[in-house]
């Protein structure tokens, strides 16, 4: 399905509601509940999620929708579906800290065709359908390295001293959420390692929106890009790259470490 642009003006114009409503609730104070996974959610998950779905199913009334919010395994049967997670980041929500976002991907055989990230609180949208950058990257001094702010692990710490033993120097940029694969993106960062699980709500739709800035996301188990429509919802741990000199330099690197891991 080719995203036109009076569909493409329609779902950025859909994002900005779901983020009012999100801000509405940020705004004040609220209550944070617990999902039976252990994760956060709030009413501006839900609000979001309602306007999310809604919106849609008018504008693509024929394509199913799955959300992290009303998962229901049957619709990610269908050849091509909407995969959207309305409020990715609960914890930087919860925090307050800005490091959340909204994400809607359209999922094709299993490949996001289209991607939408939005971040409520810097009113910025970024899309698969934005003109590629031309831009001319070389090597920093420093490799810069995102990883998440509430959500670091011991393989994360690991591979951070893997990278110290091959006296590789580095940076180390906190982000939440899509906004990691965005700052790559926006050439805030080279690099995103994900050791942890992830599901495919959170990744499909940055994934989208970097291929279009010319990074790359492999997954470490086989070095290919990521699938979507798999019989688990998770997602292997996988590295994103900025672009291809980022990932010809240091690409090795990860999937030495990678193979000691997995």
């Amino acid at each position: 399905m080719k995203i036109s642009s009076d569909l493409l003006k329609s779902l950025k114009e859909l994002s900005f509601e779901a983020a009012n409503a999100i801000m509405k609730v940020y705004s004040q104070e609220f209550i944070s509940e617990e999902k039976k996974d252990g994760s956060p959610i709030t009413q501006a998950d839900l609000a979001s999620n309602k306007i999310i779905i809604e919106g849609l199913k008018l504008l693509t009334p024929t394509i199913p929708v799955v959300s992290e919010e009303t998962f229901n395994a049957a619709d990610t049967y269908a050849s091509q579906y909407w995969l959207i997670d309305p409020l990715d980041g609960t914890k930087g929500f919860v925090n307050k800290d800005g490091n959340f976002a909204i994400n809607i991907a359209l999922i094709k055989m299993g490949e996001p065709i289209f991607g939408l990230v939005q971040s409520p609180v810097l009113e910025k949208v970024w899309t698969s359908c934005d003109e590629k950058p031309n831009l001319t990257f070389t090597l920093r001094d420093k490799l810069r390295i995102v990883m998440s702010k509430n959500h670091q692990k011991e393989e994360d710490l690991s591979f951070l001293n893997h990278l110290e033993k091959k006296n590789i120097p580095f940076d180390l940029v906190q982000k939440g959420s899509s906004l990691k694969f965005t700052a790559l993106c926006d050439d805030d960062a080279d690099l995103y390692p994900r050791f942890g699980p992830t599901s495919e709500w959170d990744i499909a739709a940055p994934h989208a929106v970097l291929d279009q800035y010319g990074g790359l996301t492999f997954s470490l188990e086989n070095q290919k890009s990521l699938t979507y429509a798999k019989e688990n919802i998770l997602n292997p741990p996988f590295v994103a790259f900025k672009n291809e000199l980022i990932y010809k330099e240091f690409g090795p690197i990860v999937e030495e470490f990678a193979k000691k891991l997995l």
